[in-house]
C-alpha cells in the first residue's frame, strides 16, 4: 500500500519547485531554485514511503541510463532528477518494499497515455482529513487534470493527495473526503480545534503535485507559475500548508511553443490555469 509515480521528460525540460508545508519532504530540489543553473531535469517522482521513498531516485537513475537519456559522465548529461515524497506509513506496510525497484517500474510503465487515478503510484498511500488522526481520515489518492488555452497552450496537473486537511469540491463547496463523522457526514476544522494538535496520531501529511506546460516559458516565469498554482491547493483543501503538512509543487515547461515568452500576461494566465488544474486533479484524487 504505497508506491511511486515518475514523470520522464525527452529531453530534459526546464523544472521549478515551490514548497509551502512545514514539513517537506524533497529531492534535490535546491538545484533548481531562482538563481541556480542546473535547473534541466529528466525526471520528477512523487513517492511514497517518506524518507525511504527517496531510493526511488535510484532506480529512475538507472532507467534514464539504460533509454539512453542521460549519461553516466559528462557534464550537463547526468541524469537530473528531482522529486517529493509523502509520509503513508501508517497506512502502508514499507518493511520489504524495495523503492529503487519501484522507481524502476514506474518508468518502465509510463506512457503518453492519460494517467491512471485513484489508488495508483505515489497514491497508493495517500489518505486524507487526518485532524483527528488515522481512524476518521478518508481515503486519498492520485489525480489528474488539462486545461487548453489559446493558441494551443496546454496545463496539466498530477497530485498526489495526503492531506490534513478536508477535500472540497470548488465548485459546489460540498465536502468530498476528509475527517469522518460517527454520526454521518464529516467534521470541519472549526469543530476540532479544541482538540487540534492533541488528538492527531499523524503529524506528516502533505500534498505533493505537479503542473506541466508546453508554453516555452524561462525557470525565472515557471517558479512565478508555480507559486500561483498552490492556489489551487487552497481551493480544494482546508486547511492547507499548515505547519503539520508538506505541501510541495513542481513546474515544467516542454518548449513546444515558442515564441510566447514575452506575451502580456502569459504567466499569470498559464499560473491561473495551473491553480484550476492542481484544484481539479485534487478533487478527482479523491473522487477515483
Amino acid at each position: 500500500m504505497t508506491g511511486c509515480t515518475a514523470i520522464i521528460f525527452e529531453p530534459e525540460v526546464d523544472v521549478a519547485c515551490e514548497a509551502r508545508g512545514g514539513r517537506p519532504g524533497t529531492y534535490d530540489t535546491h538545484s533548481i531554485e531562482v538563481t541556480k543553473t542546473f535547473v534541466k531535469k529528466h525526471a520528477i517522482f512523487l513517492t511514497g514511503g517518506d524518507v525511504f521513498g527517496f531510493d526511488v531516485a535510484i532506480g529512475i537513475r538507472r532507467y534514464l541510463l539504460e533509454a539512453g537519456l542521460a549519461s553516466n559522465i559528462g557534464a550537463g548529461k547526468l541524469p537530473g532528477i528531482v522529486g517529493a515524497d509523502i509520509y503513508d506509513l501508517e497506512y502502508a506496510h514499507i518493511k520489504d518494499v524495495d523503492y529503487s525497484d519501484l522507481g524502476y517500474n514506474a518508468c518502465i510503465g509510463a506512457s503518453s497515455q492519460p494517467v491512471q487515478q485513484g489508488n495508483v503510484g505515489g497514491g497508493m498511500g495517500a489518505t486524507v482529513g487526518k485532524l483527528k488522526g488515522m481512524s476518521f481520515a478518508s481515503k486519498g489518492g492520485c489525480g489528474t487534470s488539462l486545461r487548453h488555452l489559446p493558441k494551443g497552450v496546454l496545463v496539466g496537473a498530477l497530485v498526489i493527495t495526503n492531506a490534513m486537511g478536508n477535500i472540497y469540491d470548488l465548485e459546489t463547496g460540498k465536502t468530498l473526503a476528509g475527517v469522518r463523522n460517527p454520526e454521518g457526514g464529516f467534521l470541519e476544522f472549526e469543530d476540532v480545534m479544541d482538540s487540534y494538535p492533541q488528538e492527531l496520531t499523524s503529524q506528516s501529511n502533505t500534498t505533493i503535485g505537479i503542473v506541466a506546460t508546453n508554453a516555452d516559458l524561462s525557470h525565472e516565469q515557471l517558479t512565478k507559475v508555480v507559486q500561483i498554482a498552490h492556489d489551487g491547493l487552497a481551493m480544494s483543501i482546508r486547511p492547507v500548508h499548515t505547519s503539520l503538512d508538506g505541501d510541495t509543487l513542481f513546474a515544467a515547461s516542454t518548449a513546444k511553443i515558442t515564441g510566447i515568452r514575452d506575451a502580456p500576461g502569459i504567466v499569470d494566465i498559464v499560473g491561473y490555469a495551473a491553480a484550476r488544474c492542481i484544484a481539479a486533479a485534487v478533487v478527482n484524487s479523491v473522487k477515483s
